[in-house]
């Protein structure tokens, strides 16, 4: 079968390995992966990592998601800001212009009061309306009415061209309402000049309260519409409009019959002063956000809207642009993620195999110092033994000897039994016979009173007596021995401390009980600078607990270290 290698495109037998390698059924020195490094373990990592990241990337994406809508809502509340402020300059300018020509209308007729009708159709009349004009350059025309309804003055010239007003409605509303309100009437072509003008008016009343004619000014809706016209951007609208919905100004439209908006009647009904509102305009088809407010105490409102879609476009953009940034950073992170991936299975992979091979290691150090403390046992130590019996023959042979030859005789001997005495504790430490012969609680015993001979400490050792009789698995002993003896060694060569205490038990009841082994000693501790010195001894415990499922915990400070270490029995 052939392969195609896929760096420089041609059929290699060569690529076989390399395509093994790729797909991760090959380690990179060509070692095939092990079932359990690719069964449901590993599948269940790739799951779980997979899962996690799916995980990180959602979370990054909802953080970007909340912050973009909690962005759009900070520029809808800032609008609505705007938009409040807007209407309270709108409201503000017209409420000052109906309250000047209310205060023009109290003027008046506090200054004809006295006057009959004759006397109010004098020049000396006419001359007061055209003064009082001239402060009020949004007026059209101020005139007197009589009861009749024919008006009799006004400030457009004397004398007055004289006409009748009585199909007017506030000419109705005065005489049919025993009031001194002000009142403002529906929009109407003015007689005087022909345009479209909003009509103030006020009743004059006799001395009995009878109604006795009445004081008009006319304000021409082109003057509204200009300053609406000024206020409102291109794509914003802004209305006038009476307390019953009826639009008196729309900008743009120059319309002064423009549709009842839908949403008046509700807005003012939740809110009469002052509101918000979001809408959709059917005419137009646009979505708007429209703020109203009542003008003073007079029976209107202004409103100005905007388009939310004009509104949020630069919140688009900026969602647009820091979006793609987004997506190109979470590509490059999912990218970064799925390589280093890849390089941490490879590097799972190869440390599984430094392990396999450091564990093997042992094993065959394991062997191998059994089979060196065997020869040291059956034949150099018996070497020894024959040497020392062969002098002991010499010296019966030779009774008569001089001092200094006798002296040297004693030497050899001595010689002989102190490397024979060096000879069975190099052979008991290499793998002490009394593992295998009578378990781990004598071996533990012999290792700490040849340690204390040794090294001059004070160790003392607790060992649960059921393990004598009811031994542990072989490499369960062997593992624990060889932990307890580097144990010691490192507390000899590092701690600085002068007792040791060695505790193993056993707890829970079989087929699941677990050895428990503590080793505490009174020393230094382990110091974070000098941890990687000792880190070859705890890498051995580690590797030799690996295969057999068990834990190793190591606590350190300035009273001493302690290792605890667990593993089924």
């Amino acid at each position: 079968m052939k392969i195609l290698r896929r760096y420089n495109d041609f059929w290699n037998f060569a690529a076989f390995p390399a395509l093994l390698r790729r797909i991760g059924l090959l380690f990179p020195g060509g070692k095939a992966v092990r079932a359990d490094m690719t069964g449901k373990g590993s599948a269940w990592t790739s799951v779980l990592y997979g899962f996690f990241l799916a995980l990180s990337l959602a979370a990054i994406v909802s953080v970007f998601v909340v912050g973009v809508l909690e962005s759009r809502d900070r520029m809808v509340t800032q609008s609505k800001i705007q938009l409040r402020q807007k209407t309270a300059l709108l409201e503000a300018y017209v409420s000052k212009i109906l309250e000047a020509n209310d205060m023009v209308l109290k003027d008046i007729a506090s200054e004809i009061d006295p006057m009959s009708w004759p006397e109010i159709a004098s020049e000396g009349v006419w001359k007061l309306l055209a003064t009082q004009k001239q402060y009020l350059k949004h007026s059209g025309v101020i005139a007197l009415v009589n009861p009749e309804g024919s008006l009799v003055s006004y400030s457009e010239g004397f004398p007055a061209n004289s006409f009748g007003v009585t199909d007017r409605d506030y000419f109705r509303f005065h005489r049919d309402h025993p009031s001194d309100v002000t009142f403002i009437g529906e929009p109407i072509n003015g007689r005087v000049y022909g345009k479209p003008s909003l009509t103030m008016s006020k009743a004059l009343r006799r001395q009995d309260g009878g109604f006795d004619g009445l004081i008009l000014i006319t304000m021409p809706i082109d003057y509204f519409l200009d300053l609406f016209n000024g206020a409102a951007s291109p794509t914003d609208v802004a209305q006038f409009l009476r307390e019953d919905g009826k639009v008196v100004v729309n900008v743009p439209y120059r319309d002064g019959r423009a549709p009842l908006p839908e949403w008046f009647a509700t807005a003012v009904a939740e809110n009469p002063k002052t509101g918000v509102v979001s809408y959709r305009s059917m005419p137009e088809g646009v979505d708007r956000l429209i703020a109203y407010r009542k003008v003073g105490e007079f029976p209107f409102y202004v409103a100005y809207g905007i388009d939310e879609r004009i509104l949020l476009t630069g919140w688009r953009q900026s969602v647009r642009v820091y979006g793609t940034v987004l997506a190109i950073a979470l590509a490059a992170c999912t990218a970064a993620a799925f390589l280093a991936r890849r390089r941490s299975i490879a590097l799972t992979h190869s440390n599984e195999s430094l392990r396999e091979v450091s564990e093997r290691l042992l094993v065959s150090q394991d062997e191998q110092r059994r089979s060196i403390a065997r020869d040291l046992h059956d034949s150099t130590a018996q070497h020894l033994v024959g040497a020392a019996m062969e002098l002991e023959n010499v010296k019966s042979r030779m009774p008569l000897v001089d001092k200094e030859t006798s002296l040297s005789l004693k030497r050899t001997a001595d010689l002989i039994s102190r490397s024979n005495e060096e000879l069975r504790t190099l052979s008991y430490l290499l793998h002490p016979p009394m593992l295998d012969e009578s378990g781990l609680p004598n071996a533990l015993e012999l290792l700490v009173v040849g340690f204390e001979e040794r090294s001059g400490f004070d160790i003392e050792l607790r060992v649960d007596p059921d393990l004598g009789t009811k031994r542990p698995r072989a490499d369960v002993e062997l593992a624990i021995f060889r932990i307890v003896q580097e144990a010691l060694t490192n507390i000899y060569r590092h701690s600085h401390a002068r007792k040791a205490t060695i505790r193993l038990v056993r707890q829970g009841h079989e087929p699941n009980s677990v050895l428990s082994l503590t080793v505490r000693d009174d020393g230094v501790g382990i110091e974070w600078r000098r941890r990687r010195r000792v880190g070859v001894g705890l890498s051995g415990m580690e590797a030799r607990l690996r295969p057999l499922d068990g834990t190793l915990h190591i606590s350190t400070g300035k009273t001493g270290t302690t290792i605890s270490v667990k593993v089924r029995s």
